[in-house]
This record gives structure tokens, sequence and C-alpha cells, in this order.
């Protein structure tokens, strides 16, 4: 039995660690996003919700970034490490975007609570964004020179 558990847990580490990077990181980033909506509500109501994504997801993403290059993913090619910093931050443009809009969007439709709208999003976009990271971005230096 510990034996199947350990070749499943060697199977699935990555993700695992993908999951804890992302918890963690989604955790600051609903707190940020909170708090700045808070504040930015009372004086620019209209748009409060994309700035606060873009306050919160800024500071989130520098820590998710550090964390799934070093604990997660383990890109371990120095030579390309520009080029990773570059497409991960790509890639925080596109989900920012895809994010903000989505919750503004759903917001004005529903005016459910944008924190509560932001749940469903994010969790979205964080499944799409595991097979980008693992395969487009964080590639490790065997797979690099495969390629």
């Amino acid at each position: 039995m510990k034996e199947i558990i350990c070749k499943l847990f060697d199977k699935y580490k990555i993700f695992l660690k993908y999951i804890f990077s992302a918890g963690l990181s989604f955790v600051i980033d609903l707190v940020l996003f909170s708090i700045f909506s808070l504040l930015l509500k009372q004086y620019i109501d209209a748009y409060a919700i994309i700035l606060s994504t873009f306050f919160a997801r800024a500071i989130s993403s520098f820590i998710n970034y550090l964390l799934n290059g070093n604990m997660v993913f383990r890109s371990n090619n120095k030579a390309v490490e520009n080029v990773t910093l570059v497409k991960y931050y790509i890639l925080v443009v596109v989900q920012m975007c895809v994010s903000s809009l989505s919750v503004y969007f759903i917001y004005l439709l529903t005016n459910i609570n944008e924190t509560l709208i932001k749940i469903p999003v994010d969790v979205l976009i964080f499944i799409v964004n595991y097979f980008v990271q693992k395969k487009f971005i964080f590639v490790r230096k065997d797979n690099y020179e495969k390629v």
C-alpha cells in the first residue's frame, strides 16, 4: 500500500505542488482583490473591479512566479530564465484581462458580490494555467533541448 501511495505521489507531485503554489497565490490574490475593491469602490465604482484585479494580480503573480519556478516546475535552464519571465508575464496579462473582464461583466449582469464571482472564474483560469506553464513556460532543460 505504501509503495502504491509513493508511486501515485511521484506521478502527481508536480501537480500537487502546483495546487499548493496556486492555492497560496490565489488566497493572496483574493485577499488583496477584496481589499483593493473595497477601497477603490468608494472612489471609482465603475472600474474598481478591473483596477483591483490588476493590483492584486501584480503582487500575487510575482509570488506565484517565484514558487512555480523554484518549487513546482524547478526550471533548471538558466539560459532561458529571462524568456521564462517574459512568457510568464504574458500569461499573467492574458489571465488578468480574462479574469477582470469576466468578473466585471458577470457583476454587471448579476450584481452578485465581485469576490464571489472571482472565485469560480479564477478556478477555471487556474486549470488552464497549469498546462500552459508546464508545457510552454517552465520548460526543463532536458525537455528544452529536445524541442
